[in-house]
């Protein structure tokens, strides 16, 4: 048989260009994933806004009692954070995120049930806060883990810009929803839609088939050139100790990563799920007088600027750079925060709305940049464990700031402590200022070898 390669020119290229992968919106399993994240989103904005109304109207807490429920909820990340992430690395990333909805959704009936019973009180609302915390750390974790896997590294940046518009879209039409339905339907029952959001989105999980996970691990010792060979297999629990000290030192040594985690968690603090959580509904619906309807409103109204961020973030990155652009999006929450501090009765909506889009437009743009970012620079491996790892840096303050911030409202007062957050949440941008990599950062880097 002649060899048909005796004629080619030595020169030309033999290898044909590779395809470049269809769109996301033509691929079946992201299809699927970003259903379910939006579904789920939607949900979670309506109890987002349901439950601090349904604390101040039906249980009477105070700012206080406001900060332990909402500490509740955020801390299981620093309790669970880091083993759910060297667990998540082993498991079926997709089958974890179908329980953890199944869960929620279980555990929000809870309260429409408690207070059919006449049950409904603080201590409840902090016990199914937690529980769903837990939930949610598994879920998001894997979330953002398992990305990757189902729309490859090329297509991370923008299958998480539509991810996030579809919680930006969220967030527009939540709490306006929920204002409407506040009108109509008694607090307890509106959570119910969460419930349903919830079960929905796992059976659209169920729908990809894409791996939940990459491809196995190398093993240990294969990570750890000074292991012996013929050492025996660590103990489980030494295992888990090693693959957690692992997402951290990733972390912790890495110079685009350290400098993202520690802004992030400054940020959060003073944010909506930290500081924020407690003072503003107290705020809005004592002080200024609102409605819950009014406040919907407003929220809503405000967040057109998150969808308008989560649109023109690319734009913005190739306009600014990567390191500037997380910088500047980093101070407009804190931009946000003292403006809500300045409002007024007779001015509430406006001041709101104003406040509000300040803070949603810089958030959006922030999480998009910087998961990509995080998420460009890790190997597959690690990807669960560096989001555990982060997570527990960054959502690690957040019962701190949440039980912070309703300690202050009762203490020295809601406006006062207002802009003490305002300053905290303004000096959060400060760890990427003093970070030259991350500051002087043009675009994404390479992805990180697998």
């Amino acid at each position: 048989m002649p060899d048909t390669d005796l004629h080619k020119d030595p020169d030309s290229t033999t290898e044909p260009r590779p395809t470049p992968p269809p769109g996301l919106w033509r691929q079946r399993n992201f299809a699927a994933l970003w259903s379910a994240h939006t579904v789920s989103q939607f949900g979670t904005q309506i109890s987002f806004f349901v439950l601090p109304v349904l604390a101040l109207t039906t249980v009477g807490a105070t700012p206080g009692q406001l900060g332990l429920v909402a500490a509740a909820e955020t801390l299981p990340f620093l309790l669970v954070g880091l083993p759910a992430g060297a667990l998540l690395d082993q498991w079926d990333r997709r089958r974890v995120m179908i329980v953890a909805d199944a869960g929620r959704a279980a555990v929000i009936c809870v309260l429409p049930l408690g207070y059919a019973l006449d049950l409904l009180g603080v201590p409840l609302l902090c016990a199914v806060a937690f529980v769903t915390g837990l939930f949610t750390v598994f879920f998001d974790i894997a979330d953002q883990a398992f990305l990757p896997s189902v729309v490859g590294r090329t297509q991370t940046a923008a299958g998480n810009s539509r991810l996030e518009f579809s919680r930006s879209a969220a967030e527009l039409a939540g709490p306006g929803l929920a204002g409407l339905l506040l009108q109509v339907v008694t607090a307890p029952l509106i959570l119910l839609a969460d419930a349903a959001s919830y079960l929905a989105s796992a059976l659209l999980l169920g729908l990809v088939r894409t791996p939940a996970r990459a491809e196995a691990e190398p093993p240990a010792q294969e990570l750890r050139a000074t292991e012996s060979p013929a050492q025996e297999p660590p103990a489980p629990r030494e295992r888990m100790r090693t693959r957690i000290a692992d997402g951290l030192r990733f972390v912790l040594r890495n110079q685009l990563l350290r400098p993202i985690a520690l802004a992030t968690a400054i940020g959060n603090l003073a944010g909506l799920g930290g500081a924020l959580s407690a003072l503003l509904p107290a705020f809005a619906l004592r002080d200024l007088g609102l409605s819950p309807g009014r406040l919907g409103l407003a929220l809503t109204v405000g967040n057109v600027c998150a969808l308008i961020g989560a649109l023109l973030t690319g734009r913005l990155i190739r306009l600014l750079g990567l390191g500037r652009l997380l910088v500047a999006a980093k101070c407009l929450p804190g931009l946000g925060v003292l403006l809500l501090a300045t409002a007024a009765p007779d001015r509430a909506v406006p001041a709101l709305a104003g406040a509000a889009g300040i803070a949603a437009c810089g958030i959006t743009v922030y999480n998009i940049a910087q998961v990509s970012l995080r998420q460009a620079v890790t190997p597959t491996a690690m990807q669960a464990r560096m989001n555990a790892s982060v997570r527990f840096v960054i959502w690690g303050t957040l019962p701190l700031g949440a039980a912070a911030g309703g300690l202050l409202g009762s203490a020295i007062g809601l406006r006062p402590a207002l802009w003490l957050v305002a300053v905290v949440s303004l000096f959060s941008c400060v760890p990427l200022l003093l970070a030259r990599d991350v500051r002087t950062l043009r675009d994404f880097p390479a992805a990180a070898a697998d």
